[in-house]
């Protein structure tokens, strides 16, 4: 039997944290975005501006980050659909 913590089952706390690690390029506000690695003021509004992605690497096909920042942070970045 699976001990419950919070309404969550102990096996479901990983997938719950990883998920709240993520972050939505295509919702992350501007300041959101800064928080990553490598990531200023300029990558930060190339990707605002770049919106909407339907996967996280266009982010490298679209040319919106060089391929060492996005290797960097791509474990990080999702690309919600709504």
């Amino acid at each position: 039997m699976v001990e419950e913590r919070g309404g969550a089952t102990v096996s479901e706390a990983p997938v719950r944290a990883a998920r709240d690690l993520s972050l939505d390029i295509n919702t992350a506000q501007i300041p959101r975005l800064k928080s990553l690695t490598g990531i200023g003021d300029h990558y930060a509004k190339k990707i605002v501006d770049g919106r909407p992605y339907h996967h996280r690497d266009e982010l490298l096909t679209r040319e919106i980050l060089p391929e060492f920042i996005y290797c960097r942070i791509m474990d990080r970045l999702v690309a919600g659909q709504s």
